[in-house]
């Protein structure tokens, strides 16, 4: 069969690769369909991919100094009281915009190309071009899901119009099948059902630095900043969170500290530690592995990866609904902790404070452990191809 993906934000398709590649591997065609930057990603992975529209896409978009470490509230919100204010209960609303600028798009693609399965991430382009072509569509989530979720109904009333005069008379329409690769421990409780799929880690491409597997003396701790960590490090967050992990560790003996970002943004960090290794970008999984602890933004992708190896984590969240939200479900899981905002100050001691825990008290390895045991139970991704092959003949 011919199977479509869609996606809109780079860091999110990079969940359904693994399940690209296992459609690929039992003969069924694959294109991913998105803007400039799922296209690079999709080419990187050695997936074929289409471009839609001129749009540099979602990473084109990121500015550096959109987060400055002054804009969070000052009272402390949980993911759920986040989600509800503004600007994310307004993304019904920019969804409607975005989908306006490039349905036509998609299923113009859609229509030539003649899939038999349409396969789409948070992109409400994927189940509008499934519905108008009359094939079936599976909605693949991509960690904790919480934002998606509270937004959808909002999504859902503010896109309903379009899609009347489109010709879904019923609205917007609801997916066929939806995937989680979150496990069960780690995702919200009350989310529509969904069927599992055991998260495969695929953090990008490359090599194997040779620091990852050399010897070392101490306990590793990797600080990640996600996939577009590299553009956001000149915001005062991503710079206030460096600069307090710094001088969290700095009376750490033995540690080593590694901070994927290369050598680029060296001068903007200031003076760290003997123990910082600050290194050029890498996929997680090739190192995450062989860690002892990851600390990092909140975001799904490191945040399964690090699950997935059973390594602790420390989330240190901006007040952002999804990133709150999945320091909250690491934190429920006991395989880590998650601190405030508040937390990431100039003296470093509360984040100090984690890490020393972390390290020091076994049961959180222990559950990191329990939680990656109960990921590696999940249906594989070829067993979900299977799954997927029973959709287009019901």
């Amino acid at each position: 069969m011919r199977v479509l993906i869609t996606a809109y934000i780079p860091s999110h398709f990079m969940q359904i690769v693994p399940l690209g590649w296992a459609l690929r591997a039992a003969g069924h065609q694959v294109v991913v369909a998105g803007m400039a930057d799922v296209v690079d990603a999709a080419v990187t992975a050695g997936l074929p991919a289409v471009r839609i529209g001129t749009d540099g896409g979602f990473s084109a978009h990121v500015r550096p100094g959109h987060m400055s470490k002054d804009a969070a509230p000052a009272k402390i919100l949980t993911a759920r009281e986040l989600a509800d204010r503004r600007p994310w209960a307004d993304m019904g609303h920019w969804w409607r915009l975005l989908v306006q600028d490039t349905s036509h798009l998609f299923t113009d693609f859609a229509r030539r190309w003649k899939p038999d399965l349409v396969v789409s991430e948070m992109d409400y382009n994927g189940l509008i071009t499934a519905g108008l072509i009359g094939v079936p569509a599976v909605f693949h989530r991509w960690g904790p899901d919480l934002l998606a979720s509270m937004i959808h109904h909002h999504a859902t009333d503010a896109l309903r119009e379009f899609c009347v005069k489109a010709g879904l008379p019923d609205g917007f329409p609801s997916p066929d099948l939806t995937l989680d690769p979150c496990p069960p421990d780690l995702q919200f409780a009350g989310l529509p059902a969904a069927t599992p799929v055991r998260y495969a880690p695929y953090n990008g491409v490359g090599e194997m630095p040779e620091w990852a597997h050399a010897p070392r003396r101490g306990p590793r701790i990797v600080v990640s900043l996600g996939m577009l960590g590299a553009q956001t490090m000149r915001d005062e967050w991503s710079e206030a969170l460096v600069a307090c992990v710094a001088r969290a560790v700095a009376g750490l003996r033995g540690a080593e500290v590694v901070l994927p970002l290369g050598t680029a943004h060296a001068d903007r960090l200031g003076t760290l530690p003997p123990s910082f290794r600050l290194v050029d970008p890498a996929p997680l999984n090739l190192f995450v592995g062989d860690s002892d602890l990851v600390i990092h933004h909140g975001g799904a992708g490191t945040c399964l990866t690090a699950a997935h190896f059973g390594v602790p984590q420390l989330v240190l969240a901006q007040q952002h609904p999804a990133y709150v939200g999945c320091g909250e479900r690491v934190a429920a899981t006991g395989s880590g902790l998650a601190l405030d905002h508040h937390a990431v100050t100039d003296d470093g001691l509360a984040v100090g404070a984690a890490i020393d825990a972390l390290l020091g008290d076994a049961r959180y390895r222990l559950c990191a452990a329990e939680v990656a045991a109960g990921m590696a139970r999940l249906p594989s991704v070829n067993d979900t191809v299977a799954r997927l092959e029973e959709l287009p003949g019901r």
